[in-house]
């Protein structure tokens, strides 16, 4: 079983690699602080948002939304899972040219009770443009 949760660790931190991210944002988040982000592509205008709202044996729960589906991921900096990903748009000529976005978590900042997640658009025809929007 170890095996296997190695396996698919190293599959995917070599597929994140592979994918050549176009554009990366870090945030520092407290708890149940909202990002909001506008996702503008092909005259579509989607709000992307996550938020983090319990950290507890070193695993992070995260709230997202996009384009009305919601989700909700349990992250580790250390092991297993630590990133999501959030498919835009659907594939225009093959399944290797769908947009999306990653979510990882990087680290947990007790002292302060922050997360600190980077954010990554993979995205090769730049069909995507990402506003970052400010929580009112």
């Amino acid at each position: 079983m170890k095996r296997f949760f190695v396996f698919l660790l190293l599959g995917s931190v070599l597929c994140l690699h592979a994918a050549a991210w176009r554009e990366q944002k870090s945030f520092i988040l407290k708890k149940d602080q909202v990002v909001k982000i506008l996702v503008k592509s092909e005259g579509l205008e989607r709000i992307l948002s996550f938020r983090w709202t319990l950290y507890t044996d070193k695993v992070l729960v995260v709230h997202e939304s996009f384009d009305r589906f919601v989700g909700q991921h349990m992250l580790s900096a250390t092991y297993g899972n630590q990133s999501f990903q959030k498919r835009l748009l659907p594939p225009k000529r093959s399944e290797l040219d769908i947009p999306y976005t990653v979510v990882v978590f990087k680290k947990f900042d007790e002292g302060n009770n922050t997360a600190q997640m980077d954010l990554l658009l993979i995205d090769k025809e730049k069909r995507i443009v990402l506003d970052y929007l400010t929580e009112k």
